[in-house]
Parts: C-alpha cells; sequence; structure tokens
C-alpha cells in the first residue's frame, strides 16, 4: 500500500539514513494502451505553506497563515492528464471536450470521475496510482527542494511558465508548451486548474509532516489557476474548493503516487508501531540555538515527547531578541500567535515538526509524573495532595463508571490558572506528536 508517514514521529533531518535512489528510479515510465505516463520523483523535505512573501499578492485570507510543512518522498507526473490518456483508460467513454484535439489537458471531468479514472488506472497497470495533496501539489509546484521561491511554477513571468487569461484566449493548450518549473513539471500555473485529494478545511498554524486536508467537508480543494484567470489568480499559494461533483472546462487533474517499496520508507522511525512496539527512547535532545532541549516520552494511545520549560533566554535567542547572557527563569507573557511563531521557528532550525503543548498534554504529562510541577508555582503540598487524588481516581475509576458515579478530581493547581491552550501564563512547552 502506499506509503505514508501521518502517523510517524520525524527525527531530525541531519540523523536520517543517507541513501541514494538510482538514477532509475528518479523518473518512472508507465504506457497505457500506447500513451506514455511520465512520473517525477520528488524527494521528501520541508517547506512553508501559503502566504509566503514570494506570494504577497496572493489570497488575502484563504492561505493564512503561512505554515512549517514536512514532506514525505513521492511522485507526480509531468504534466496534466490529457484527453488522449483519458480515453487510453476510459476506453468506452468519449472524450469530455475537445474530442480533436488529443494532446489538451482533460476537463469537465469532475473530484469524483478522477477517482473512477484512477481506479481505471490502478487496474491496468497494478501501480498506486492518486491524486496529490494539496501540500504535495504546492511543494511540487514550488521546485521542491530544488526551488527558487518564483511567485509562479518555473518562473516570475506568468506568461512564460503557464496559459493565463488574456494570452491564452478561452481556451486549453496542448501541454508540456510553456517552460518547466525546476523539476521539470509543466503547466502547474494555468492551462487547466487541477483537482487534488483534500477536503478543504482552514490553515493552522502549527507545523504537521504530510498532511492531507479536512476530516470532514463538503469541498475539495483545486490548485494551479486557468486559462481563464488572470496572473495575481494563479499564484502557487492560491486556493480554490468545490463540490466533488464541480465540473467546469477549466478544471482538470494530474496524478500522483507512492511506491510501497520506496527506499526512502525507512527513512521514517516507528513505521506504524506504537511507541512501547519501537521502544523508543524516553528522553529525546533536540540542539537549537547551540542549547540542547529535552523532550520527555509521554506514553500511552498516541504517544508524545513533551519538552521542558521554555527559558527566557531560550525564547529570545530563537526569536532573535536582544537580551542579558545571565537572564534566567520562565519564557511567560506570550500570545497564542507568539508560541506557534516559536515553535515553526523551532521547527525550521531542527528540522522537524515541533507544536506548542497544549494543558491537555501538559496535564497528561504531570498526571504521569514524566514531568515535574511547574517551577512558577510553589504549592507543592498543593500538589502532592492533587497527585494522591489523581491516583485514588484512576483506582476507583472502574468501580465508579460501573455504578455511575461521576469522579470529581479538580485539575492539577499547576493547571488551574490556565483556562485555555492560550493562555498568556502557561509555561512555554514543546511536544514531539505523532499525527494522524
Amino acid at each position: 500500500m502506499i506509503m505514508a508517514a501521518l502517523c510517524m514521529m520525524c527525527p531530525p533531518m541531519a540523523a536520517r539514513k543517507k541513501l541514494q535512489v538510482p538514477d532509475s528510479l528518479q523518473v518512472l515510465h508507465f504506457e497505457v494502451n500506447g500513451v506514455p505516463i511520465e512520473m517525477q520523483r520528488v524527494e521528501g523535505g520541508s517547506f512553508v505553506m501559503g502566504a509566503t512573501p514570494d506570494q504577497y499578492d496572493a489570497d488575502i485570507y484563504t492561505n493564512k497563515p503561512a505554515h512549517l510543512v514536512f514532506i514525505s518522498p513521492y511522485y507526480i507526473a509531468t504534466t496534466e492528464v490529457t484527453n488522449r490518456l483519458w480515453r487510453a483508460v476510459m476506453a468506452e467513454r468519449e472524450m469530455l471536450n475537445m474530442s480533436g484535439y488529443p494532446e489538451h489537458p482533460v476537463s469537465f471531468v469532475n473530484w469524483v470521475g478522477v477517482q473512477e479514472f484512477i481506479r481505471r488506472l490502478d487496474s491496468i497497470t497494478g501501480m498506486p496510482f492518486r491524486l496529490p495533496t494539496e501540500a504535495e501539489w504546492e511543494y511540487a509546484a514550488r521546485g521542491g527542494e530544488k526551488s527558487k521561491s518564483y511567485r509562479f511554477a518555473g518562473g516570475n513571468i506568468a506568461d512564460s511558465v503557464g496559459w493565463l487569461y488574456p494570452t491564452a484566449g478561452q481556451w486549453t493548450h496542448p501541454v508540456a508548451q510553456k517552460q518547466p518549473n525546476e523539476l521539470g513539471l509543466y503547466d502547474m500555473t494555468g492551462n487547466v486548474a487541477e483537482w487534488c485529494q483534500d477536503i478543504y478545511g482552514p490553515y493552522q498554524m502549527a507545523a504537521v509532516p504530510d498532511p492531507c486536508g479536512a476530516d470532514t467537508g463538503s469541498y475539495r480543494i483545486v490548485r494551479g489557476g486557468s486559462y481563464d484567470e488572470v496572473k495575481a489568480n494563479c499564484h502557487l499559494s492560491v486556493r480554490r474548493w468545490y463540490t466533488p461533483e464541480t465540473t467546469a472546462g477549466y478544471i482538470g487533474f494530474r496524478i500522483a503516487m507512492t511506491l510501497p517499496d520506496d527506499p526512502m520508507k525507512g527513512a521514517f522511525p516507528m513505521d506504524g508501531k506504537t511507541a512501547e512496539e519501537a521502544e523508543l527512547p524516553l528522553v529525546e535532545k533536540i540542539r537549537i540555538k547551540g542549547r540542547k532541549l529535552s523532550f520527555y516520552l509521554v506514553p500511552g494511545e498516541e504517544s508524545y515527547y513533551i519538552s521542558d520549560e521554555i527559558s527566557a533566554a531560550q525564547w529570545r535567542k530563537v526569536m532573535s531578541l536582544e537580551a542579558p547572557d545571565n537572564e534566567k527563569g520562565i519564557a511567560i507573557g506570550m500570545n497564542k500567535e507568539d508560541r506557534y511563531r516559536f515553535a515553526e521557528q523551532c521547527s525550521r532550525i531542527a528540522q522537524r515538526p515541533l507544536l506548542v503543548a497544549t494543558v491537555a498534554q501538559t496535564d497528561s504529562a504531570l498526571a504521569k509524573g514524566v514531568i515535574a510541577p511547574s517551577k512558577i508555582t510553589k504549592d507543592k503540598k498543593s500538589v502532592q495532595s492533587t497527585q494522591r487524588r489523581r491516583k485514588r481516581r484512576e483506582k476507583l475509576s472502574p468501580w465508579a463508571e460501573l455504578v455511575g458515579v461521576k469522579m470529581n478530581v479538580p485539575d492539577d493547581p499547576t493547571l488551574l490558572q490556565f483556562r485555555g491552550d492560550d493562555n498568556e501564563k502557561l509555561p512555554l512547552r514543546l511536544v514531539i506528536k505523532a499525527i494522524k
């Protein structure tokens, strides 16, 4: 099956085993009833997705906030699916449009129809084709690890890399006629907009590995702009969304895939196992700006690592703020946005997704004795009393649930003052979390 790293904990990029992918795997070639398919390998890496400075006049709000994303290796087609390939796969169906122009991208195809095309293509080739996720699409369009931070896919001059309004006229054009991007991919700007696999949802600030959209929703993502749109609507961060049944002359698609035996599959630990099965270390240490930050394993159904409290000195160093060399104490008083910015900056430095610890995660780590109560709380007797009540609650919990008694034990006193995860008084910790 398709390899995914969504439930895996990413190690530092520098610590990953460097494997040389054979030249034969850089570009994969397939043929369906005489029609060739070329798939370009995209090496895994990280990038800032959304409203980055190079995309300054793109959508005002739908592509914000810009956030760090980690991508596993995958393959993506060098061109959009053409009328010729559509006909080769969907043999008994007529071309959806422009039957006399086989090298034009197929259009007037909805998301549901694309899934049927992919099912048939899989059965013909025996390979796990799919639509790219929105993050994979943007990473590839930006040029992957070879990115030169262009505004469009392959350059800053829109008409040199894509078919757009008004120079494109009112219809599609043959694929691969314009300049390709850094990865050799054509028409990721203009010609037809392209369906992605994801359900539409707003972006979150947290850094995440291999995001695949919202869990529920009525709309699917479309990316890349088309012949019918001006260049401001074709920037690489622009997002569109439509119902899966929508058909339009300016919407088509390209295919992606992940090899089930990809040689880079071992680049992520755990490989689908629980923390206990993978025998993860109890402590992880990450160097950030010359300082080592310790993370402690919190076992459970969704195990994660939680860090020590961030010191004021660490905060100022990561955020490039001036501070005296002898500054001591815990960093507190930051708002939610600043906390996420700190986590994102640490993620860039460490090259792995680090998230802001929530009250629930901190509370769980305290309850399991993984971390000590906050250094800003001096009421040790109250802490010890609550810990004893916790143990009593855990011991009586099965009986209480059986007879319907609700156990009313307050949270740890170190957290009673915090009413939300964005509370400015909450000591800042980071977590390395296994994300589904």
